[in-house]
């Protein structure tokens, strides 16, 4: 099948409103998904740090796609959603996106890192949103690693709660950023931790002991790497 992963910027609006619809929407809880009117303005602000990618097929059906939020103070990258169309899973289609989108963020902005946030199987349970599972066991194939803090998805609405238990994980790293085979630097994940959390809380509240838990886990000069092989009992 012939995959074309197009920029949002490439398609008319109508096909991001689509992506929005028929792949985020389905793939998400509330808690993870930012607003539809919110996604959409974010995408079209010129002067914004949020970039999403699309895939089509052939017939200019949309199979899946990315989104990633860029934070220039860090120098970080996140991927905020990867999503394949409900009834397109398990055929390739989200490795080919992954690879399309990290070659072009590394491409456009040179990032130290680019992360992406997961949901912890020994924890989470497929709840119509797909196995957690089965998408960590992707990500490891991927080349993935863990980051080792208890991570949390920052509340993204005013009204909505955390989402505990998410494993924070490397996509890419950057020789700059690398400390050996298996460490990378941590000053730019403490800078995207309070980054995340002041953009979508409006505040990092260091007295919160979820919050104290995660910079304390971030606290040395570098962090190690866990290979999800040894979460998911494969070692």
């Amino acid at each position: 099948m012939e995959l074309d992963v197009r920029d949002s910027a490439d398609l008319p609006a109508s096909k991001i409103e689509e992506f929005y619809d028929s792949v985020l929407a389905p793939s998400f809880a509330d808690s993870e998904l930012i607003p539809r009117a919110e996604f959409l303005a974010d995408l079209n602000d010129p002067s914004g740090d949020t970039v999403a990618a699309v895939a089509l097929d052939d017939a200019g059906e949309i199979l899946g796609g990315a989104v990633g939020q860029w934070f220039p103070q860090c120098r970080v990258m996140l991927t905020a959603y990867l999503a394949i169309r409900p009834g397109q899973r398990g055929g390739g289609i989200g490795g080919r996106i992954l690879r399309a989108v990290l070659a072009d963020w590394q491409r456009r902005v040179d990032p130290l890192l680019v992360v992406g946030e997961v949901e912890d199987p020994r924890h989470h349970t497929d709840i119509g949103f797909g196995d957690p599972a089965r998408r960590l066991k992707f990500y490891a194939s991927a080349g993935a690693k863990i980051i080792p803090i208890p991570y949390f998805q920052p509340a993204i609405q005013a009204d909505g709660d955390r989402v505990p238990h998410l494993f924070l994980m490397t996509f890419a790293v950057s020789d700059e950023c690398r400390r050996g085979d298996r460490s990378i630097d941590a000053s730019p994940v403490r800078a995207f931790l309070e980054a995340n959390l002041a953009g979508n809380e409006g505040s990092v509240d260091r007295d919160d002991p979820a919050t104290a838990a995660l910079f304390a886990a971030a606290a040395g000069a570098t962090l190690e790497l866990v290979d999800p092989a040894v979460v998911r009992g494969d070692r």
